[in-house]
This record gives structure tokens, sequence and C-alpha cells, in this order.
């Protein structure tokens, strides 16, 4: 579905009322295979929701180890600050190595 979406012209950064795109919501959900689908279609990985959270927050957040390695190693900003002024790796409750 979301393949046929894209070929179509829809925007893979499209946010819903809250600010998230569908890689917000894949990583929320942890889809790693959408994740890397969306990403490889051209997803802004460090694009923000409202509340100033990036996919790699929102991985740490909900400790998600595997998925924040695997936007890590496809360029997410491990630097970006959410509204709390807090790094991904401030909100982790696991060990990342930066």
């Amino acid at each position: 579905m979301a393949e046929f979406l894209i070929s179509h012209g829809a925007n893979i950064n499209e946010k819903n009322k809250i600010g998230e795109t569908a890689l917000h919501i894949a990583v929320c959900k942890n889809h790693k295979e959408i994740a890397e689908f969306l990403i490889s279609h051209g997803a802004n990985i460090n694009e923000i929701n409202n509340d100033v959270k990036t996919a790699l927050h929102i991985a740490a957040h909900t400790n998600s180890k595997e998925m924040a390695e695997f936007l890590i190693s496809h360029g997410a900003n491990i630097n970006e600050i959410n509204n709390d002024g807090k790094t991904a790796h401030q909100l982790e409750s696991f060990h990342l190595d930066f």
C-alpha cells in the first residue's frame, strides 16, 4: 500500500494533526521494515513532530535499542534536541555508544 501511494505522488513526509510522519509512527510501533522502506524512499529521518521529537527520540522513548541503532546507522542526528532540551541519548533507558 505504501509503495502504491508513494509511486502515485503521496508526500512521504506528510504529517498528521500531531505532527507525526509515517516514519514516526513506524518507529513508535517498532516496524523496522516499514521504517527502512520509508527512509529508502526519501523520508526525512530528522523530521520533528509537534513535540520537537525526531524518530530517534521516539525510539529512545519506547526503549527500542535496535530501532535507535538502525536510525543512527541511516544518519539520524544524535544531537537533535526535543522541546524539553534533551537529546535521544539523554532519554534512553538502554546504553548506546554514540
